[in-house]
This record gives structure tokens, sequence and C-alpha cells, in this order.
């Protein structure tokens, strides 16, 4: 069976920018679609869900974290983290980021 390229598989999923559950079941697929796949699923991730937080936090440098942590923010960063899911962020709301960190310490 032959396989798409990756230049193929970026142009198709431009066209699921806009369908989130069908991006994610592509990043399942194997390492090739999610490599495509991915960075166009964490574009703009406030499409999807305020749980990504947590793996925006585990991408901040280690100093950053400790700092969180002494400061009583205990966020769970345990899982190892494949790509840099920060570099491919192309819209960062400053207002919805206030609005999480806000909800957060309310916790």
């Amino acid at each position: 069976m032959s396989q798409l390229t990756s230049d193929c598989l970026n142009e198709i999923f431009e066209y699921l920018e806009d369908d989130r559950f069908t991006l994610y079941s592509c990043i399942l697929v194997n390492r090739l679609w999610c490599e495509s796949s991915v960075r166009i699923f964490w574009r703009d991730l406030w499409n999807y869900n305020t749980s990504n937080f947590s793996t925006l936090i585990a991408c901040l440098p280690i100093e950053s974290q400790e700092f969180l942590n002494e400061n009583g923010i205990i966020i769970s960063t345990s899982k190892a983290l494949i790509f840099n899911y920060v570099s491919f962020c192309k819209v960062l709301l400053i207002n919805r980021i206030h609005d999480m960190v806000g909800k957060l310490l309310r916790k």
C-alpha cells in the first residue's frame, strides 16, 4: 500500500482545522499522521477545551513550574511531552489566559 507524503497530509488536514474530532482522530492513526495533524490541532487551542492549560504549563521552563508550585499553584504535569505544543499555537488570547488562571486560583 502506498503512503501519502507529509505534504499531501498537511493539505488534507488543513481542511479539517475546524473539525476537532476528526483532526484528533488523525493524531491517533500513526506517527506520520500525528506529526502532520498535531500542529493544526494546537494552532488555536481555544477551539478545543481548557484542559490544554495543563499541557501549556508543562511546556513552561522548570524554573517557572517550580515558581508556581512554591506559590501554591499545583498543576499536574506528570505526562511527558512529545512535541513543543506552544510552538504550534498561533492564537493566544490574554483575556482567556487571565480567566483560566483566575479559575485555577479560586480552586
